[in-house]
């Protein structure tokens, strides 16, 4: 029997390793790498987050995601330019697609649900910070507080500042029945008022600013703060005292006959204004004097003159008549 030496030993292991090397090169070269199946897929708008009934879509709620093609349903909303702008009818999952039947047609809002005997009305509020930096969400109560602002004014004093309303609800922001995205600008803001109340906002709105406050008590009694002492007004602000109030015209009358003129003079002695009276216009050389009573006066003729006067015709005393008479007798002797 031939023995193994370490020669032949070493020759059978490269044997052996030679082997293994062209099987796995073999393998290599005749295997088939298999080929995944290709699923088609199409980005579809879908929810960033939950979106509850009555929210106002914008573009912040929409994002897209992938959807398989065989997975498309006929109503499922395949663009954004469809669905901005339009209000949730029921609530819309986070990272599914958006289905026609979950929103209000395009120009659709909920109906306007209000208590018994109330009203809604929207409100124009100038600036976020108007409505606490857009953190009142429709459902809060709020306070409605009227600024007015003139330098014209004194009555005023510099602007005042009041509560109108206290503890009213908030219907909508931007025709958005939940908590959304505040504009930098101008907001419209739906309450439920009292028709009282609906009569002063209106008013209000149009001769000042509007802000809103929350209100962490709750509904308010529905009434209204128009003389409650928390007015303030600018001079009480910065401490002034009130202005004085003007100092009337000085006024004269200067009488020439029955003519009369009419001047007004300020506190230094100005002339301000002069205001010419005419004469009571004649009738054919007839003299109207006035009577005693509230009757129509009478057309007198005027008497012949006389150097001796008689008992019956004697005139009256100056002093016991009044002054328009005397006027008029006056100027009727002359």
């Amino acid at each position: 029997m031939r023995r193994l030496t370490p020669a032949l030993l070493t020759l059978v292991m490269f044997g052996v390793v030679g082997l293994l090397v062209v099987a796995y090169i073999g393998k290599s070269l005749l295997a088939r790498e298999e080929k995944k199946p290709v699923i088609a897929t199409r980005n579809v708008p879908m929810a960033i987050s939950d979106i509850e009934p009555g929210t106002l879509i914008t573009e912040g709620h929409i994002g897209l995601g992938p959807v398989q093609n065989s997975q498309l349903k006929p109503d499922m909303l395949l663009a954004n330019r469809v669905i901005v702008g339009r209000v949730a009818r029921t609530k819309i999952r986070a990272a599914e697609p958006i289905r026609a039947g979950q929103l209000y047609q395009p120009g659709e809002l909920p109906d306007l649900r209000v208590a018994d005997g109330m009203r809604a009305v929207s409100i124009s509020v100038a600036e976020m910070v108007g409505i606490v930096d857009g953190m009142i969400k429709p459902g809060n109560y709020v306070d409605v507080l009227f600024t007015v602002e003139s330098q014209s004014n004194a009555d005023l004093q510099g602007g005042v500042t009041m509560r109108l309303f206290e503890g009213v609800k908030v219907i909508a922001i931007n025709r958005s029945f939940t908590q959304s995205r505040v504009e930098r600008g101008v907001n419209r803001v739906t309450l439920e008022l009292t028709q009282a109340q609906a009569n002063i906002i209106t008013l209000a709105e149009a001769k000042g600013a509007l802000t809103l406050i929350f209100n962490p008590n709750g509904a308010g009694s529905g009434g209204l703060a128009l003389t409650n002492s928390e007015r303030v007004t600018l001079n009480e602000i910065l401490g002034l005292e009130p202005p004085a109030p003007p100092q009337l015209p000085l006024l004269t009358e200067i009488y020439r006959g029955q003519a009369r003129r009419v001047q007004h003079f300020n506190k230094q002695g100005r002339l301000l204004d002069v205001t010419e009276v005419p004469p009571p216009a004649r009738d054919n050389g007839q003299q109207v004097l006035p009577r005693g009573d509230n009757s129509v006066p009478a057309a007198q003729d005027p008497a012949p003159a006389s150097n001796a006067p008689s008992a019956n015709n004697a005139p009256a005393p100056l002093k016991s008549m009044a002054p328009t008479a005397v006027r008029n007798l006056l100027n009727f002797r002359q």
